[in-house]
Parts: C-alpha cells; sequence; structure tokens
C-alpha cells in the first residue's frame, strides 16, 4: 500500500530569498521551463520544494536571452546632442521653478509677520478699552448692589418674628424680583411702596397657613377624648384631620378665620359620629358570651361580632345591632357544640379501646397455656415462654380490634380467637 504524500511549494520570493537571486530572475527561469514549476488558479508561480533542494545543490541555471533585433533600414538612432539640450533645458525650468516658489514663500512669511504685529496692536487697543468699561461696569455694580442691599434689609427687618425662619427666603426672592425692574435713581416713595407690596405677597401663604393651623387645632379640640389622646384612635383621629384639612383646602383664598373655622368643625362631624358608633360596637362585643368555649374561640367570637358591628352603617338602631351580632355568633356557637361532640365521641371511642385491653389483657395468658398444650418445643419450657412472648403483641392488637367490632364477644369466643391466631401464625 502506498502512502499519499503531500507535496510542499514556495513562492517566487522564497526561491529568490534562498537562493541569493532576484525575484526578476527566478520569474524569469519559471517563465521559461528552466527550472520546475507550477503555476496556481490565480496566475501565481510556485516552486516545489524538492526543486529548490536541487537548485541549492546543482546551482542556478543561466537565465536564456532572446535574440537581439535589427533596426529598420529607414531608422536612424536620434543624436546624442539633441537629448542632451532638453535634459538641460528641464534642469533651467525646474531651477528657475525652484526659486519662484521660494521667492512666494519669502513673500508669504513676511506678509504674515506684518498681520501678526497688526493683530496685536489692534488686540492690545480693545484690551485697553475692555478694562476701562469693567472699571465703569464694576464701580456702577457696587453702587447698585449697596442700593440693593439697604432696601433688601428694610423688607427683612418688616418680616414678622415668627415668620422669620419660615419666609424669609421668599421675602428676600420677592424683593429681589422687584428690585430688579427698578432703578437706583427712581424716587425713594415709590421704591418704598413695591417694596412693601412684595413684602405682603410673600408673606400671604404664611398667614393663610397660620390660620388654617388655628382653624384645624379648634376642630380638633372637638373630638372625644379618647380620640385626641390614646394611641388606639391615632388612625381615627388623622381621618379627622384630613377631612378638615380637605374641606378648609377648599375654600377661597380670602377666606376669614371664622369660615375655616367652620368649615373644619363640620368636617370633624362625621368622625365622632364613627367613635360613637365603634364604642357601642365595642360594648356589645365586649358581653359576647358563648357557652362551652375556649378562650381563644371566646375571643374569636368577640372580634367577629365588631367586625360585623363595625361594617353596619353608622346610627343603625339597636334591634339591627342584636340581629348583626347573633348572625356573627351562629358559626362560632356551631363550631363550639361540634368540637364538644367530637370530643364526647373520642372519649367514648377511648373508653371502648380501654375496656377491651383490660379484656385482652386478661385473656393473654391463654397464649402460653395452648402453647403448651398443642405444641411441643424441642428447647423446652423457655423456647415455649421464648415463643409465647413473640405472639404476644400481634395477637394483643388483633384482639382488640375484633373487640371493638363485636363488644359483646365472650372471653371463651377471645380464647378461641387467640388459639385461631396461634394456629394461623
Amino acid at each position: 500500500m502506498v502512502e499519499h504524500v503531500e507535496r510542499l511549494f514556495y513562492s517566487t520570493g522564497q526561491v529568490a530569498t534562498q537562493l541569493g537571486v532576484s525575484l526578476a530572475t527566478v520569474r524569469l527561469l519559471c517563465e521559461n521551463r528552466v527550472i520546475g514549476a507550477e503555476m496556481t488558479p490565480g496566475g501565481q508561480w510556485r516552486v516545489p520544494a524538492s526543486e529548490v533542494e536541487r537548485l541549492k545543490r546543482d546551482g542556478l541555471p543561466m537565465v536564456p536571452r532572446p535574440l537581439p533585433i535589427e533596426a529598420a533600414p529607414n531608422e536612424e538612432p536620434e543624436p546624442a546632442t539633441e537629448v542632451s539640450v532638453e535634459v538641460l533645458s528641464a534642469q533651467d525650468s525646474v531651477a528657475i521653478a525652484r526659486s519662484t516658489l521660494e521667492k512666494r514663500r519669502i513673500d508669504r512669511e513676511i506678509e504674515e509677520n506684518e498681520e501678526w504685529f497688526r493683530d496685536r496692536q489692534r488686540q492690545h487697543q480693545a484690551a485697553v478699552v475692555l478694562e476701562r468699561q469693567k472699571a465703569d461696569a464694576q464701580l456702577a455694580a457696587q453702587w447698585r448692589q449697596q442700593w440693593m442691599h439697604k432696601w433688601k434689609k428694610y423688607a427683612l427687618d418688616s418680616v414678622p418674628y415668627a415668620a422669620r425662619n419660615e419666609v424669609e427666603l421668599e421675602v428676600h426672592a420677592a424683593v429681589t424680583s422687584a428690585l430688579s425692574v427698578l432703578h437706583a435713581s427712581d424716587p425713594e416713595a415709590i421704591t418704598k411702596r413695591l417694596v412693601d407690596a412684595a413684602v405682603r405677597k410673600a408673606l400671604r401663604p404664611w398667614q393663610r397657613k397660620q390660620d388654617v393651623q388655628h382653624a384645624l387645632k379648634s376642630a380638633m379640640n372637638r373630638l372625644p377624648w379618647d380620640v385626641q389622646n390614646k394611641p388606639e384612635w391615632a388612625g381615627l383621629k388623622k381621618i379627622a384631620w384630613d377631612a378638615a384639612a380637605e374641606a378648609v383646602g377648599k375654600l377661597h383664598e380670602e377666606a376669614t378665620h371664622r369660615e375655616m373655622a367652620d368649615v373644619a368643625e363640620q368636617a370633624v362631624q362625621p368622625v365622632i359620629r364613627l367613635f360613637e358608633h365603634a364604642q357601642t360596637c365595642e360594648r356589645i362585643a365586649t358581653w359576647v358570651y358563648v357557652l362551652g368555649a375556649t378562650a381563644e374561640e371566646a375571643e374569636a367570637a368577640k372580634e367577629s361580632v365588631r367586625k360585623a358591628l363595625l361594617a353596619l352603617p353608622v346610627g343603625t338602631a339597636s334591634p339591627e345591632l342584636e340581629k348583626a351580632k347573633e348572625t356573627a355568633l351562629a358559626p362560632h356557637k356551631a363550631a363550639v357544640a361540634q368540637r364538644k361532640e367530637t370530643a364526647r365521641l373520642e372519649s367514648e371511642k377511648q373508653a371502648r379501646r380501654r375496656a377491651a385491653e383490660c379484656r385482652v389483657n386478661g385473656q393473654l395468658h391463654h397464649i402460653e397455656r395452648y402453647l403448651d398444650q398443642e405444641y411441643e418445643f424441642d428447647g423446652g419450657y423457655a423456647e415455649l415462654r421464648a415463643e409465647a412472648n413473640r405472639l404476644r403483641l400481634p395477637i394483643w392488637k388483633a384482639l382488640i380490634e375484633e373487640i371493638l367490632k363485636d363488644p359483646g364477644m365472650s372471653d371463651d369466643a377471645i380464647r378461641n380467637q387467640i388459639e385461631r391466631h396461634i394456629d394461623r401464625d
């Protein structure tokens, strides 16, 4: 079997490098088929590695040359003198062009330098003018700043002491805005009136906030003491506060303090009635009693009654409250009765099982007696006793279940069952 060996090739550049010749020589040798070479589909010559080794060993062959082509009879070579004149003329043209370019470059640099000095002089003059303008503007700004500082201080001093921590920023912003459209040369009386108006406008939200707070506090004082002070009624207290705040918030901007207080007090009346309804429901739920209920069952019954009563509309009459209470208690009473019945049945079941166990325990000695009568043991009494102990527990369990199914089973029947279990085993 002949093993296939893959052939290796070199490019013409690699061959030229290895042989120390030019690339053109290698290509010429390939094109004239002097050395073994193959052409790729892309038109590139490739030389086998074996051929390169041969050339290294034997040396590179001579490159063939074509015969010189004879000149036609009517053709004459151009005079050498004419070629020299043309070359000299071209050299002169190149020198002239170079001189022209160099002169133009120097002229451009001179013009650029002159323009740079002119720009520098203009920039200096502009900087001098700008500095003078800045100085004038700075002086005018300092004078206006002193004027604005005086009126801002006047405005802040006119703010009520209680409001200073809350509205000073708003007053400052309002006065700054008002002064921004005024000039320091305006009459002082006009400036004062406008500053006072800006202060009053900035204080208006704070003043309204104070009136609203007083109205809300007045309304909250109408709530029952428990709602105002006990933590368990904090949620209801918040509802009352939110209702009063919403009612006051709907009033027009010019509403008086008395109008705010009246609206707030009316808003908390539903909360007061809700509290009274909740108190009534709580009293009824507190006195709920379910006969035979455990502490957990009693508490669950009270909670069900409490939820049922609170779900009724505020102002529900007493008969409707009692009816809702009994409806909520019905499932709990039924559950207690069911639990008691289940406990009773379980107690009876346990009693029956205990009675069956007593009867079985009284007859288990028949196991040894029957084994002794009916069976023989190589190991004597010890083996008989061991066998009796092994049979005792399964027979005991089976007999208890049989007696529970047939409570009237006699003692003889029990012993007969013991014998059948032994024989079956």
